[in-house]
């Protein structure tokens, strides 16, 4: 019994090494072959931000938003994407909006921004709640983008 255990085990080994070897066949004149093959392409995103990282952005006192330059998000497929805030605010304040041109932004895993058109771009636009005013200095807000296949 243990000698056929170590002959399957090599017949199966053996298998999986030749597997992905090369072939060689012999047809007959008038033969006909055929060979199916998967390609793979590789979705990349590309991320093109133009702002001053120097400046310190404004927020406009009536609607609690501040723009921060042009962003654009492009890719070779349709993909899915979504923010999270990576460090803590001031006290009672909180991010209400993630804009990119006119399309609101989702801060949920669970149901992400959708951008079929493989390109999302516009002006960047961040929205505060009101307590936004009452900080007495300047803070600073990181922003983790994840990205999702489609």
């Amino acid at each position: 019994m243990r000698k056929v255990f170590v002959v399957l085990v090599t017949l199966i080994l053996a298998s999986f090494i030749f597997a992905a070897g090369s072939v060689s066949l012999r047809l007959n004149p008038n033969a006909s072959w055929s060979q199916t093959l998967t390609f793979f392409v590789r979705q990349w995103i590309r991320v093109t931000w133009d702002y001053d990282e120097t400046q310190a952005f404004a927020i406009d006192d009536t609607s609690y938003t501040a723009t921060v330059g042009n962003i654009e998000f492009k890719s070779n497929k349709s993909f899915k994407l979504y923010y999270g805030i990576g460090n803590t605010l001031p006290s009672g304040v909180n991010v209400v909006s993630v804009k990119v041109g006119s399309v609101v932004l989702s801060n949920s895993s669970t149901t992400p921004t959708e951008v079929s058109t493989k390109l999302l771009s516009g002006v960047l636009e961040i929205g505060f709640n009101p307590e936004v005013l009452n900080v007495e200095n300047d803070f600073s807000v990181k922003f983790d983008f994840t990205f999702l296949p489609f």
